[in-house]
């Protein structure tokens, strides 16, 4: 095992899949690749939902009425400075443990690009949190780790989150 993929969300499990897979690389003597996916933000298509103007300015990119100035494409979703500052601090705290560590920021689908970013860099492995959210929530929401588990074709290790007490 000498790559592997590191799934990071910035949840609060996200600090016990570093630690583990910092111990699984320097046991293992492997790189870690941490992967950041840049979400895009939904971007609705006009006459998705059927709404008229109805006296709601804001509904015009769905009605089908021209703005101006509207694009309809996805846009990614801005990373706070504080999540950026976090990846650098993390990628810099594993490399002084003497593990080589590459941040790798793809913009897309959260699923597609773990799995595309774990076949580009040829990872043995990857590694990532789950959130313990109910089916409800990943039914409104979807799920990564569900996506990831799904499609892919290497070894997942699944990191809990922790539990409340």
């Amino acid at each position: 095992m000498k790559r592997i993929l590191v799934a990071i969300d910035f949840s609060d499990t996200t600090p016990r899949v570093i630690d583990l897979a910092r111990q699984l690389a320097k046991a293992l003597d492997a790189e870690l690749h941490l992967v950041h996916v840049r979400e895009l933000a939904a971007a609705a298509t006009p006459r998705t939902l059927g709404y008229g103007l109805a006296g709601m300015p804001e509904l015009a990119p769905m009605s089908g009425v021209p703005v101006p100035g509207f694009d309809p494409m996805p846009q990614p979703i801005p990373d706070s400075e504080d999540q950026k500052s976090k990846l650098a601090r993390w990628q810099k705290e594993i490399a002084q443990d003497g593990i080589k560590v590459i941040l790798h920021e793809p913009t897309g689908a959260v699923a597609a690009e773990i799995l595309d970013q774990a076949d580009t860099v040829e990872a043995d492995l990857i590694v990532m949190g789950t959130h313990g959210h109910g089916a409800m929530y990943n039914l409104l929401v979807g799920s990564a780790t569900k996506g990831v588990l799904k499609h892919a074709t290497r070894p997942v290790l699944l990191v809990p989150s922790a539990k409340s007490s």
